[in-house]
């Protein structure tokens, strides 16, 4: 199985066009909110610095095996872009009771998928299977639950639009959380779910 996939040249690995995405979203994340700007840009940019490490070392593992680089390559890629469409809306309730609220439910959310990729992978390459409703009951429910705290904190706080718009993106990362642990299955783990279909 390993020996029909393609090797991947450093020049094709793609860490480099996900360092430039990364900071693309990390720079501009920076101004908001407009609150320790110098700080929250020198994170952001060490983040991505960071995330593609992580890929290179990856790539260094996994540079024979080309479908299984790209899926873990994806999977480092969709956390950083959830990370990113995410910190506004964390940058934006600290310090706050809801910014660790919000903090809880995120880290209990990504640990759970994390842990359960598999079931993960099977909704998503099989949207048929009760595992698919399954995912999506969890992301309504997650969806529900931060929706009513967030609006809850924009009625206490009486902030402008910008926390609903914090949210938005909020909500877009959470997207990339629910799918991005599928990425951490195996082609023959995938070939195998295909085959049961």
């Amino acid at each position: 199985m390993k020996a029909a996939q393609q090797s991947v040249p450093f020049t094709k690995n793609r860490v480099l066009l996900t360092l430039f995405l990364h900071l693309l979203m990390g720079i501009p994340f920076s101004l908001l909110p407009e609150v320790n700007v110098r700080f929250w840009f020198a994170f952001n940019v060490v983040l991505a610095i960071i995330l593609a490490f992580i890929n290179y070392i990856i790539w260094l593992f996994y540079k024979d095996e080309s479908k299984r680089y790209f899926s873990l390559h994806s999977f480092v890629m969709m956390m950083g872009i959830a990370y990113y469409a995410m910190s506004p809306a964390f940058r934006s309730l600290y310090p706050t009771a809801f910014f660790w609220l919000l903090l809880m439910v995120t880290v209990g959310l990504v640990a759970f998928l994390i842990i359960r990729y598999d079931s993960v992978t099977i909704a998503i390459v099989n949207p048929q299977h009760i595992l698919f409703k399954k995912l999506i009951m969890v992301y309504s429910f997650t969806f529900i639950m931060v929706g009513a705290l967030l609006w809850v904190y924009i009625v206490v706080s009486k902030t402008g639009p910008f926390v609903a718009g914090a949210s938005i993106l909020y909500f877009g990362g959470l997207f990339f959380i629910m799918i991005s642990p599928a990425m951490l299955a195996t082609p023959e783990r995938v070939k195998e779910i295909l085959k049961h279909n």
